[in-house]
């Protein structure tokens, strides 16, 4: 496993924090505002958020595994350039995704103590910056050494 994969099979694990993140909002008189946790919140409880985040965690690693696959895959075999691409876009869409659950993490954790500065889009930018641009530098050497004619 490169630090490509590794940086992958982070965002399985990160519905998790956003799951305890938002418990921990949720307990200290925040409010959910995700588009598709609310209605699992309204209609089966904090029970309906585990099973939410159990769910898209198990959807992540399937995707995950897949593209570790086609990256492996690629690496022995294929040797077409639009292919370097078809295989980059994904690992960077991933790596964006990642940053955005970032930040609704850090949000959540400080929704309670600072309600209004948490609605800026500031504060909602900067953690999804820092962690996209850390990400990227962690695995760049091992991006640059995937092959491409």
């Amino acid at each position: 496993m490169d630090r490509v994969d590794k940086a992958l099979l982070i965002l399985p694990l990160l519905p998790l924090f956003d799951l305890v993140s938002t418990l921990f909002s949720l307990n200290l008189g925040g409010v959910e505002v995700g588009f598709l946790a609310r209605p699992f919140l309204q209609q089966y409880g904090q029970i309906g958020l585990v099973f939410l985040a159990a769910s898209a965690s198990l959807i992540f690693l399937a995707f995950m595994g897949v593209v570790i696959y086609i990256k492996r895959l690629y690496v022995a075999e294929w040797r077409f350039k639009w292919m370097w691409y078809m295989l980059i876009i994904p690992v960077y869409w991933f790596f964006l995704l990642q940053a955005f659950y970032v930040s609704t993490v850090v949000s959540n954790f400080l929704v309670p103590l600072t309600p209004f500065l948490t609605q800026t889009i500031l504060i909602r930018a900067l953690p999804a910056l820092a962690y996209f641009i850390g990400i990227t530098v962690f695995t760049k050497q091992q991006i640059s050494q995937l092959p491409h004619v």
